[in-house]
C-alpha cells in the first residue's frame, strides 16, 4: 500500500518493491587505490572535501576467511577490535597494530566475542564450552565447566556491564554476575529445547521507567520460541513465532520485542504489566532472493534499517507505521552504484550515520539530518561520499567505538577504515600536506617545487618550523629535516611516547631555535628536538582539563602559542623569550551569563597572536537506551580577540558548517575558512526557534553558494568579522571548457596574500567519472600537487611589490568594513594604472559603485565612465554590471543583473554578446515578456547572416511571421520558397496575402485557391463577381454564409437589376435596411411586413409609416407594437376604431408606459365593460382611487397581483393620503373574504389592529401566532390569546405556551388568571389530576391579585378562588391518604360529600369513586355497593368514575345485578365566564 509523499504503509503483507530511481540524484562515486581511500561525492548536494578521507588498515591475519567473530570494544579513548581466527583470538588498535601479549590460544575454534561495556575486557566463547575473560583492562579468567563440550554461540552484557548472559548450542542459557575488571560468577541458568543465539535486554518498563540496572532479558534461537528471563531463576516462554528467529530487536521507547524470522516474517509484541503477549502484528517483509542474507540495525528511535542483497536498504518506521527505501541507484550523476548491492549495514548513533557495505567492496554512508525523533523519509538521510574498500563484496561491516572507525570483513580481508583529516602546515617558506598515514607532500612557495616525505610511522598529524617537519601520532614522534639549498628532506630524529601519549604536538621556532610543544595529559611540554623535555607547562585537570589542540604563529613581533582543553579553556604564551610568558589568564568559551558556547575542535593563532579562531562543535543530548550525546558541528565559526577579552562569532550559513581554518601568514586581520554543505549541522538561531534542518529541502535553499568553498574574512576590530570573497573547492581545470559536471576536488592549505593555495587530486586513469584518490606526488602522476589561485582582490597583480600588496589589502579590508574614505585613502599613491584596474574590477565584485566611479577615473577609463553617466537605471546592480561589462568582467556583469532581477538587460547583453542561446533561455524562464522580442532580434540576426530557414523559424516564435516572413523571402527571391512555405503553412492570414499578392500578378485561378485556403469568403465571392460566374458566387454565399460576401452579392445582384434575388442576399447578409428600401421602392408589400418584422425597431417604424400612408392601418399598428411605438399604434387604434387591436396593445403595457396612454386605455375598456382590464390600467397609470373606486361599483373581485398594483410606492405621495387608499384596499379585501391579503394592507396601512381582526377571521394560526409576535402590541396580544383560547389548546403545548406568552406580553393578567383556572378544570374533568389543578389554581390567583392590584386581600373574588384552592388541595390529600390512613381518607370524603356547592370545584363523583375504590379494595362490597347507589340517586353517571369491571364485581358480591350502563361523557362544567373573552365580539368594518 502506498500513502501520500510516496511513503508505503506497514501491512500485511508488504509488497516487493522494485529498486526504481530515488527522488533525487546525490552524488557520485568512483574507485580509490588501496590503502588511500579518500571520499568522493556530488559537488551538488554533498559537503564533500577532500580534507576528509579514510585510510584502510588491512589487518595482518594468516587466513582472513577463517576471522568470522570480530568485536569492537566499547571505551572511546582507547579503540580495540578483537578478531577470531581459528583457535586464537587477537586484539588489535585502530593503526592495524596488534597487542601480542593479550593474544589468547585455545584448543578450539572461538565461536563468539563480546566487550565488557564499561571496561577493557573481552569475554570469549569457545566451540568447546569454555568462556574467558581476559583483556588490556584485567587478567586472564575462565571457566569450562558450566558450558561443557557445547559450542558457545552467544555472549552479551546488560548495558551496565554488571550481568552477562551466555548460550550454548544445547539450549542452556547461563546468567553471570561480572564487572569491568573481569569478575565472573554464575548466579543462575535455564535449559530450554533447540539452540539459542540472540538475546536481547528489556531496558524499558511497562510503566514507562528505564531499567538499565540488571534489567530483564529475552532470548529466541532456532526453536521460534521467544523467552523472558532474570537473574533470579525465573522464564517463561512469552511468544512462540513458529520459525527460526533471524533478528531479535527491541524497541526501548515502546518497551516492544522485534522479532524477524527467517522466512521474513516481522513479528511486533509487548508484555503487559502481567507479563502477557499483547499488541502483537505480524507482517510479511519483502526482501531479496534469500531471507538468510538478511540483516537489520536500529537507525533511530523506531527505525529499523535492513538490506537482504538488494539495490536498496529498506526502512521500516515502526512507530508510525510506514516505510520507505534509500536506494543505492541514482545517488550520483553517473550512477556508478548502478547493478550494486547493498549486503551489509551498521547505524552509528554517535555520529547519525547509516553505513552499507555492498557486493563490490563498496561503502555507502548517509548522515541523518534529525537530531530528535525519528526520519520519516528518504529526504532525512543526506548521502556522503562512497569509499571503494575492497574488491569483493563485504558481509560485515561494524562501527568501532566513536565516530571515525570502520571495521569491513570479507571473504579475502579485514580491513578497518580511520576516517581522518588530511592535515596541512605552512610556514613560509613551506607549505606541507599529509596525503597518506605515511607521505607527506611538501610544496615550496618561492621555487615551486615538491618534495615528499616517506615516514616510519603511521602518522596522525604534522608541524612546519624553521627547516624541520613533525610528524606524530599518540605513540611515536619523528623530524625531518629540510635542505633549503637542494630542498630535499632526511630524517633527522624520532622518539617514542608510550607512557605519555600525544594528544597534540607543534614546531616552535624562534631565533634559529626549534623546540616542540607537546600536549600529553595534563601538561604541555617544550622539549627539544629528540624529544626530551626541557620544560612544562602544569594544567589544572579538575578546572581546565587536558590540552587537545595547538596552534603556533610567528612573525616580527614574536612567536605565539595557543592551546585549548578538553574543558574548552583556551589559553596562550608568547614563545619570544627563553620562558614562556603568558598572554593573560586562562579563557573558558563562554559567553554572556557564563553560558557554554560549546566544545572547542581547534584551535589557530593569528600571525600577531591578537586573535585566535576556534571551530566549534556543540553537544546535542540524545534520548533513548544509549542517552549519550551527539556531537553536532557549529554553522558558526569564533574569533577570540586578546585585546577586548571577547568572542567574536560569523555564521557561515544555513546547513553549512566550517571544516578547517587559517590565517594569512603576514596579516593579522585576514583569516580563510574551509566551507561545506552538511544538513546535520547546529544552528544557534534555529536552536532558539526549535527548528533545524530535517531534509535536504534545506540544501536546495542554499544553491546559489558552491557547496564546498573556501571563505576569507576580514576580523574589523573587536567587534565584527566582514566576508571578504568565497573561492570554490571543485576545479575545472581537469574538465572541458563546456564540461562543468565533473570537478577535481581541492583542499585549501595555506593563505598566503596574493595567493589561496589548495591541493588537488588528479583522476585517476583520466576518467572525471572516478574517485579522486592521493597517490604518490613525487611520480608527478596520478597523486595530489599543490595549486594556487589568486585571490579575487589581486587578480593581475599578483606580481607587484610588497608596498602596492600592501596598499590593496588595506584597500579591500576598508572597503568591506564600508568604510569609502580610508579605503581611497590607502591607494591614493598608486600610480599604475593596472592596480587601479584590479581595484575597480574588486569594487564591481563586492559591490562599491561609489569607489568604482573613483578609480575608473583614475585609470582614465573613459569609455566606461561615460557608459556609467548613461546609465539610468534605479539599481547599483544594473550600474556595475555596466561597469563590469566595459572591464571585460562578463562573468561578474552576468552575476550582477542577476543579482537585481534585471533579467531584461541580462537578455540584451547576451544578444548584444552574440550568446543567443542564453539570451533565448534568459527569455523562455525569467523574461517572459521580452521572448517574442528576442526571437524577433535573432530572426534578424539570422536574417543578417543569410541563414533562411533558421530565421523563418524565430520570425514564426516571434509572432511576425506574417509580415516577415514572405518579406523576408520576396527579397531575395525566392518565389518558390514563397510558395512551398506558404503550402505548408495553415496560417490563414499567410494563405490571404499571398492570394491578394497572385492577384495582382492577375493570377485570378491561384489567387481563388488561396482565398478558399484563408476562408476569405469575400474576396472569393469578390472574385467570381468579377467573372460573372454568378452561380459560383450563389453558392459561396449560401454555402458559408458570411455576411461580407452576401452583401457584396447582393449589391451585384441589386445592380443587375435581379431585386428578389437581392432582397434574399441583403437579408442573408443582415442588411435588412437595404432589403426595406428594395421591397418599398418595388411595393413588394408581402415580403416587407416579414422583412420588418425581422428588423430592428427603426426598420419596423419605417415600415409602419409605409403601411399607415397606404391605408393598411391594422399592419401598421403591429408594426408600430413591435418597434415600441405604442402611443402612436395606440392613436391609430382609435382613430381608426381598431378596437381587436387596441386589446393586444393594452395588454402589452406595462408600468413604464406612457401614463396618459394607459388612462386613455383604461377609460376604453371602462366604457365596454372590461372592469378588470380597466382596474389594471388605472393601476399602472397610478389612478389609484379611480381604481378601488371601481372595484367597489362594480364588484371586481381583486387578487394580490392586482392589490399589489393598487398599493402606491412609499414616496410617491402623502403618507396619509397612501394609508387611506391602503385602508380602502383592504376593507375591499376583507368584503371579498380575501382575510390575508386584507391584513397585509392594514398592515402597509399602519393599522396593525385591524390587519390582526382580518387574520384571526382567516384562521390561519400559525400566521396569527407569527404577526402577534412582531406586532408587539397590547390589543394584538389579548386579541391573539383569546383566539388560541377557542382551539384545541389543551392538547397542544406550543398553543398552551403562546396562550400565557401572549397574555403576560399583554399584562393581561385578569385574562391569564381565568385561562389558568380553565386549565385546573381541564386537569378535573379530563385527567382527574388535583395535584396539577392546584398548581393551577394557585398561579390564577397570583395573577388575579395581579389584575386587582391593591386590595386584592378583601376582593371577594379573591376569596371565593382561594375557597376553591383550599377545597382542591383537600381532595389531594384525600387521595394520597389512601394508603395510609384509610379511615382518615374515608372520613374526609364523608365530609365532603355532605358540603353544600362543592361541585364542580370537587366534582362529586370523584368522590364517591374514591369511596368505592376504597371499599372495593378492602373487600366491603356493601358500603361500595351503598356508594354506587347514592350516586345513582344524585344522577351521576356512572362510567366516567367507576371501572365496569369494579361495578361487576360489586353488585355479584351484593347479590344485585349490575347497573346499565349510561351515556354520557364525564360531568362538570367550565367555571363561569372561563369562555367570555373567546367569543368576544369582532368588530367589522364598514
Amino acid at each position: 500500500r502506498v500513502s501520500k509523499g510516496g511513503r508505503r504503509r506497514l501491512g500485511p503483507p508488504i509488497a516487493r518493491a522494485r529498486a526504481g530511481p530515488s527522488r533525487r540524484r546525490l552524488g557520485a562515486r568512483g574507485t580509490a587505490r588501496r590503502r588511500r581511500l579518500p571520499r568522493s561525492g556530488d559537488r551538488r548536494r554533498r559537503g564533500e572535501r577532500m580534507s576528509f578521507i579514510f585510510f584502510d588498515q588491512q589487518l595482518s591475519l594468516s587466513d582472513p576467511r577463517q576471522a568470522t567473530v570480530i568485536a569492537w570494544s566499547k571505551v572511546e579513548d582507547v579503540p580495540l577490535l578483537a578478531v577470531a581466527e581459528a583457535e586464537s583470538v587477537r586484539i588489535f588498535r585502530e593503526e592495524g597494530e596488534e597487542l601480542p601479549d593479550y593474544k589468547q590460544t585455545g584448543r578450539c575454534q572461538c565461536t563468539a566475542l563480546t566487550w565488557h561495556p564499561r571496561g577493557r575486557v573481552l569475554a570469549a566463547g569457545w566451540e568447546d564450552g569454555s568462556i574467558t575473560f581476559q583483556g588490556p583492562g584485567s587478567v586472564k579468567k575462565d571457566d569450562r565447566e558450566v558450558h561443557q563440550r557445547a559450542r558457545i554461540r552467544c555472549i552479551a552484557f546488560n548495558p551496565m556491564g554488571t550481568r552477562m548472559v551466555t548460550c550454548d548450542a544445547n539450549g542452556l542459557v547461563v546468567v553471570w554476575k561480572t564487572d569491568h575488571k573481569g569478575l565472573l560468577k554464575q548466579e543462575c541458568n535455564y535449559r530450554k529445547q533447540g539452540s539459542h543465539d540472540k538475546v536481547i535486554f528489556r531496558t524499558m518498563t511497562p510503566s514507562g521507567q528505564p531499567k538499565m540496572d540488571n534489567p530483564e532479558f529475552f532470548f529466541a534461537g532456532d526453536s521460534g520460541i521467544v523467552y523472558l528471563a532474570d537473574d533470579m531463576s525465573c522464564c517463561s516462554e512469552k511468544n512462540k513465532i513458529g520459525s527460526p528467529v533471524h533478528l531479535l530487536e527491541y524497541l526501548h521507547e515502546r518497551d516492544q520485542v522485534v522479532v524477524v524470522t527467517d522466512k521474513a516474517l516481522l513479528v511486533m509484541f509487548s508484555l503487559d504489566n502481567e507479563g502477557k503477549v499483547s499488541n502483537e502484528t505480524q507482517m510479511k517483509l519483502s526482501c531479496g532472493p534469500d531471507p538468510r542474507l538478511l540483516q537489520g540495525v536500529w537507525a533511530g528511535a523506531g527505525l529499523l534499517a535492513m538490506t537482504s542483497n538488494e539495490s536498496m536498504v529498506r526502512m521500516f518506521n515502526l512507530v508510525d507505521d510506514e516505510s520507505y527505501l534509500i536506494a543505492l541507484q541514482g545517488i550520483d550523476d553517473v550512477n556508478s552504484l548502478a547493478g550494486d548491492k547493498a549486503t551489509s549495514i551498521d547505524f552509528n548513533p554517535r555520529k547519525r550515520v547509516l553505513a552499507v557495505g555492498t557486493k563490490e567492496g563498496r561503502v555507502v554512508q548517509w548522515r541523518c539530518s534529525t537530531l530528535e525523533g525519528t526520519p520519516k523519509s528518504e529526504e532525512n538521510w543526506q548521502v556522503l561520499p562512497i569509499v571503494s574498500a575492497a574488491d569483493c563484496a563485504i558481509d560485515r561491516i561494524r562501527w568501532g567505538p566513536g565516530e571515525n572507525l570502520i571495521h569491513c570483513r570479507t571473504e579475502r580481508s579485514q580491513v578497518v577504515l580511520t576516517e581522518a583529516q588530511l592535515n596541512t602546515a605552512v610556514q613560509r617558506p613551506y607549505i606541507a600536506v599529509q596525503t597518506s598515514p605515511t607521505q607527506v607532500l611538501l610544496h615550496h612557495l618561492e621555487r615551486s617545487g615538491h618534495a615528499t616525505i616517506k615516514l616510519g610511522l603511521s602518522a596522525r598529524c604534522m608541524a612546519l618550523g624553521g627547516n624541520y617537519v613533525l610528524v606524530w601520532n599518540s605513540k611515536q614522534a619523528s623530524v625531518h629535516e629540510i635542505d633549503e639549498h637542494n630542498f630535499t628532506v632526511s630524517d633527522y630524529s624520532s622518539f617514542s611516547r608510550e607512557n605519555s601519549p600525544i594528544a597534540a604536538a607543534v614546531l616552535i621556532t624562534h631565533d634559529m631555535e626549534v623546540h616542540i610543544g607537546i600536549a600529553s595529559g595534563a601538561r604541555l611540554e617544550i622539549a627539544n628536538l629528540y624529544g626530551n623535555v626541557i620544560r612544562s607547562v602544569q594544567f589544572s585537570h579538575e578546572v581546565e582539563g587536558f590540552p587537545v589542540s595547538l596552534s603556533v604563529s610567528g612573525s616580527g613581533k614574536g612567536v605565539f602559542l595557543a592551546a585549548s582543553t578538553t574543558k574548552s579553556v583556551l589559553r596562550m604564551w608568547n614563545m619570544t623569550r627563553t620562558q614562556e610568558k603568558p598572554i593573560g589568564n586562562l579563557r573558558k568559551f563562554e559567553g554572556v551569563g557564563g553560558r557554554s558556547l560549546g566544545e572547542i575542535r581547534s584551535v589557530r593563532v593569528n600571525s600577531d597572536g591578537t586573535r585566535v579562531s576556534l571551530l566549534v562543535d556543540q553537544l546535542v543530548k540524545q534520548s533513548g537506551v544509549t542517552q549519550g550525546v551527539i556531537r553536532v558541528p557549529d554553522t558558526r565559526i569564533f574569533v577570540y580577540d586578546v585585546e577586548t577579552d571577547a568572542f567574536l562569532s560569523y555564521k557561515i550559513g544555513t546547513s553549512r558548517v566550517p571544516m578547517s581554518h587559517m590565517w594569512d601568514t603576514k596579516d593579522a586581520r585576514l583569516m580563510a575558512c574551509e566551507v561545506v554543505s552538511q544538513l546535520l549541522a547546529y544552528d544557534a538561531e534555529e536552536a532558539q526557534q526549535d527548528v533545524a534542518p530535517t531534509s535536504l529541502e534545506s540544501l536546495r535553499k542554499t544553491d546559489e553558494e558552491p557547496p564546498h568553498s573556501v571563505k576569507t574574512l576580514f576580523v574589523a576590530g573587536s567587534e565584527r568579522i566582514l566576508l571578504q570573497d568565497t573561492l570554490t573547492c571543485s576545479d575545472t581545470a581537469t574538465a572541458g571548457v563546456h564540461d562543468t559536471s565533473h570537478k577535481a576536488l581541492r583542499m585549501p592549505v595555506a593563505l598566503v596574500v596574493p595567493h589561496m593555495y589548495f591541493a588537488r587530486q588528479q583522476m585517476l586513469g583520466g576518467s572525471a567519472a572516478q574517485t579522486p584518490a592521493v597517490a604518490d606526488a613525487a611520480s608527478g602522476q596520478d597523486g595530489a600537487f599543490i595549486i594556487r589561485q589568486v585571490l579575487r582582490d589581486f587578480a593581475g597583480l599578483e606580481h607587484v611589490n610588497p608596498e602596492t600588496t600592501s596598499a590593496l589589502l588595506n584597500f579591500s579590508y576598508h572597503l568591506a568594513c564600508g568604510d569609502t574614505d580610508l579605503a581611497y585613502k590607502s591607494v591614493e599613491g598608486v600610480k599604475s594604472k593596472s592596480v587601479w584596474e584590479s581595484m575597480s574590477k574588486m569594487c564591481v565584485k563586492t559591490g562599491r559603485l561609489d569607489v568604482a566611479q573613483k578609480c575608473l577615473g583614475q585609470m582614465g577609463h573613459a569609455r566606461a565612465a561615460s557608459a556609467l553617466r548613461a546609465c539610468k537605471e534605479p539599481e547599483d546592480d544594473a550600474k556595475l554590471a555596466a561597469i563590469a561589462v566595459h572591464l571585460d568582467m562578463f562573468d561578474d556583469a552576468v552575476k550582477r543583473l542577476e543579482k537585481c532581477g534585471r533579467y531584461d538587460i541580462l537578455n540584451l547583453y547576451y544578444q548584444a554578446n552574440g550568446e543567443w542561446d542564453k539570451a533565448l533561455e534568459i527569455a523562455k524562464t525569467k523574461d517572459r515578456i521580452h521572448l517574442k522580442p528576442t526571437h524577433f532580434a535573432y530572426a534578424q540576426h539570422l536574417e543578417a547572416v543569410e541563414n533562411v530557414q533558421e530565421a523563418l523559424s524565430h520570425f514564426e516564435l516571434s509572432g511576425t511571421y506574417r509580415t516577415e516572413s514572405p518579406r523576408l523571402l520576396c527579397s531575395l527571391g525566392l518565389t518558390d520558397e514563397l510558395e512551398s512555405y506558404i503550402d505548408r503553412s495553415q496560417d490563414e492570414q499567410l494563405h490571404r496575402w499571398y492570394a491578394q499578392y497572385l492577384e495582382s500578378k492577375a493570377n485570378l485561378d491561384g489567387a481563388a485557391r488561396e482565398y478558399k485556403k484563408a476562408r476569405d469568403w469575400l474576396s472569393l465571392c469578390r472574385v467570381a463577381c468579377f467573372n460573372r460566374d454568378l452561380d459560383t458566387a450563389q453558392k459561396i454565399c449560401e454555402d458559408h454564409q458570411d455576411p461580407a460576401a452576401c452583401y457584396h452579392l447582393a449589391r451585384h445582384l441589386e445592380a443587375e437589376g435581379r431585386v428578389k434575388d437581392a432582397i434574399h442576399f441583403f437579408q442573408m447578409a443582415g442588411r435588412l435596411s437595404h432589403a426595406l428600401r428594395l421591397a418599398q421602392e418595388n411595393n413588394m408589400d408581402g415580403d416587407l411586413m416579414s422583412l420588418a418584422l425581422s428588423s430592428d425597431p427603426a426598420n419596423m417604424a419605417q415600415a409602419a409609416r409605409h403601411y399607415e400612408q397606404r391605408g393598411q392601418h391594422s399592419k401598421a399598428v403591429v408594426l408600430y407594437q413591435k418597434a415600441g411605438w405604442q402611443k402612436r399604434a395606440l392613436e391609430l387604434c382609435f382613430s381608426a376604431k381598431l378596437f381587436d387591436s387596441l386589446r393586444k396593445v393594452a395588454e402589452d403595457l406595462s408600468a413604464d408606459s406612457d401614463p396618459e396612454i394607459l388612462a386613455r386605455c383604461a377609460q376604453f375598456f371602462m366604457e365596454h365593460k372590461q372592469h378588470d382590464k380597466a382596474v389594471h390600467l388605472l393601476s399602472m397609470s397610478h389612478q389609484y382611487e379611480r381604481a378601488v373606486e371601481l372595484c367597489y361599483e362594480h364588484s371586481v373581485q381583486v387578487t394580490e397581483e392586482m392589490a399589489e398594483r393598487m398599493t402606491p410606492e412609499k414616496n410617491s405621495m402623502d403618507a396619509a393620503a397612501r394609508s387611506e387608499i391602503l385602508a380602502r384596499v383592504a376593507q375591499l379585501c376583507k368584503k371579498q373574504g380575501s382575510f390575508q391579503l386584507a391584513c397585509k394592507k392594514y398592515t402597509q396601512a399602519g393599522d396593525k389592529l385591524k390587519a390582526m381582526k382580518c387574520l384571526l377571521q382567516s384562521g390561519d394560526t400559525e400566521k396569527i401566532i407569527f404577526f402577534a409576535g412582531t406586532a408587539r402590541q397590547p390589543d394584538i396580544y389579548v386579541l391573539a390569546g383569546n383566539y388560541l383560547q377557542s382551539l384545541q389548546w389543551h392538547n397542544d403545548p406550543d398553543i398552551m405556551k403562546n396562550i400565557i406568552q401572549f397574555y403576560s406580553k399583554a399584562k393581561a393578567y385578569e385574562k391569564l388568571s381565568t385561562f389558568y383556572d380553565a386549565c385546573a378544570q381541564v386537569e378535573i374533568d379530563e385527567y382527574r389530576d388535583y395535584d396539577k389543578a392546584t398548581g393551577a389554581l394557585q398561579e390564577s390567583l397570583k395573577y388575579l391579585a395581579k389584575s386587582i392590584g391593591s386590595g386584592a386581600e378583601n376582593d371577594h373574588k379573591v376569596h371565593a378562588l382561594q375557597s376553591r384552592i383550599e377545597l382542591v388541595t383537600k381532595f389531594a390529600g384525600v387521595r394520597k391518604l389512601a394508603k395510609s390512613n384509610p379511615e382518615e381518607m374515608v372520613q374526609v370524603c364523608l365530609e365532603m360529600v355532605e358540603m353544600p356547592d362543592i361541585d364542580p370545584t370537587v366534582r362529586i363523583g370523584d368522590i364517591f369513586a374514591q369511596l368505592v375504590e376504597h371499599y372495593h379494595d378492602t373487600q366491603n362490597f356493601q358500603e361500595a355497593y351503598r356508594c354506587v347507589e347514592q350516586m345513582r340517586q344524585r344522577n351521576i353517571v356512572l362510567t366516567p368514575y367507576v371501572d365496569q369491571a369494579q361495578l361487576v364485581s360489586i353488585y355479584g358480591a351484593v347479590g344485585q345485578p349490575p347497573p346499565r350502563q349510561e351515556a354520557g361523557g364525564a360531568p362538570g362544567a367550565a367555571p363561569p365566564g372561563a369562555d367570555d373573552d373567546v367569543g368576544e365580539e369582532i368588530e367589522e368594518d364598514n
